[in-house]
């Protein structure tokens, strides 16, 4: 009876292994690569290890992006439980910079006709100097040293991939499966799927396979609300654009809080802004020698608080805003870089407002005091008790106690304040009547 048993549990098991539908699971990928858009993939890698599926596909269609992310994906992608193809599709699709890594570090690597991979060459935007030379050649050695160590483990075409790397070569489809760079053409998922039916692989690890998915369902990841709200506002801080633009409000908002203090609202939504730029940036290329020339430009705005310059401070300041804005992103017109055409209208109005901003505190710091008992110099009050040579004058909505240094002046006359000393206040009248008025009366 117990062998009967175990024979039938035996037959069931096998019969469900057998007919047990293959799954795919697909990762559509069209953005740039960040550390807020990886995780699209790295949540679709660690839900297709829980489900154990059959295939992981990649859908790869990207500008590149950030180093770190990019290395991140990789380190995923080769230590996968479940096999992972990248491919580059649909036609007009494009696999550049960092995609070039993930498409090399795949099981299979696949790319649809009319489509193109490479130009993976560091980008290090810290000015010319011979200091930033030397990071720039040791960020591409490392990530050319990448490249290399991906290709030989997955029997990839070596000098391709460093000329990729050293050179910024880029490889049409036809180019990259003849040179080793992919392993096959399909032109859509379809026929992608039934190409990898029953092809051998081998993983990153040695151990070989062989690929089941006649008759595969594809799956897909679902992603929660937080997710997609943390991709879109990732994606929003990390355009280039928008990150000049808070780069610009953070500067003129604290730049008017310095010149206007107490009026908080400037302050706070410049360093807010100023914030979200620092997030946003760090996929960026920026140089410093730009963000110095900047700084130094809002250093002349205020020295021309202090010193008079006849408006050469002023035209430094211009210089240095308008010159360090369009050098500190060297990658114009990039993927990595907000356009001129953005770069100079707002550096010229990040200027204009320092400029207005300036001109204000100037104008502010020539006015005659207004408030407090400094205030009380050059207003009109009248005499409540004669001044002779002191008494109390009505000033300002206060009773104030009085001299007239020009002699006795009468009740009632209309007299202006000329000084203020101890809480005292010197007044004269304002028609000089108010003296003979007084003398007469003796």
């Amino acid at each position: 009876m117990s062998r009967l048993l175990r024979f039938f549990l035996t037959v069931s098991v096998c019969s469900a292994a057998f007919g047990r539908q293959p799954t795919v699971r697909l990762v559509p990928f069209d953005d740039e690569i960040t550390p807020f858009t990886a995780k699209r993939i790295v949540r679709a890698l660690d839900a297709a290890d829980a489900a154990k599926d059959d295939l992981v596909l990649i859908e790869l269609d990207t500008p590149g992006g950030d180093v770190e992310a990019t290395e991140d994906l990789v380190k995923r992608i080769l230590a996968a439980k479940v096999p992972v193809v990248v491919w580059v599709g649909p036609a007009g699709a494009r696999a550049a910079s960092g995609g070039f890594y993930l498409l090399i570090a795949a099981d299979v690597a696949a790319m649809a006709p009319g489509t193109r991979t490479g130009a993976a060459a560091a980008v290090y935007g810290m000015g010319k100097s011979d200091e930033s030379d030397t990071l720039l050649k040791k960020v591409t050695s490392d990530l050319a040293a990448l490249a290399r160590s991906i290709a030989e483990h997955r029997g990839r075409d070596v000098a391709s991939c460093e000329k990729a790397v050293r050179s910024a070569e880029a490889f049409t489809d036809e180019a990259a499966l003849k040179s080793g760079l992919v392993d096959l053409a399909a032109r859509d998922r379809e026929t992608l799927l039934k190409a990898l039916d029953g092809r051998k692989i081998k993983r990153f690890d040695g151990t070989q396979m062989t690929l089941a998915l006649a008759g595969a369902a594809v799956v897909g990841t679902e992603e929660t609300r937080q997710d997609r709200v943390e991709e879109e506002v990732g994606g929003f801080l990390g355009s280039p654009t928008i990150a000049f633009l808070l780069f610009v409000i953070g500067l003129g908002g604290l730049y008017v809080e310095f010149n206007h203090p107490g009026s908080w609202v400037p302050g706070i939504v410049g360093a807010v802004a100023l914030i979200l730029f620092v997030v946003g940036a760090q996929r960026m290329p920026v140089s410093m020698l730009g963000v110095l020339l900047v700084v130094s430009g809002l250093v002349m705005f205020v020295l021309e608080l202090k010193l008079a310059s006849h408006g050469l401070l002023t035209l430094g300041g211009i210089a240095g805003v308008v010159s360090g804005s369009v050098l500190m992103f060297p990658g114009h017109g990039t993927d990595l870089g907000p356009p001129l055409a953005v770069v100079l209208p707002g550096s010229l109005t990040l200027a204009a407002l320092c400029i207005v901003a300036t001109r204000l505190a100037m104008k502010a710091r020539r006015l005659t005091v207004q408030t407090g008992v400094e205030g009380l110099r050059g207003e009109v009050g009248v005499v409540e008790r004669p001044l002779s040579p002191e008494g109390t004058v009505f000033v300002h909505g206060e009773i104030w106690r009085a001299v007239a240094a020009g002699g006795p002046v009468a009740a009632g006359t209309r007299v202006r304040v000329v000084g203020v000393r101890d809480m005292v206040v010197d007044v004269e009248p304002v028609d000089g009547s108010g003296a003979a008025r007084l003398e007469g009366r003796g």
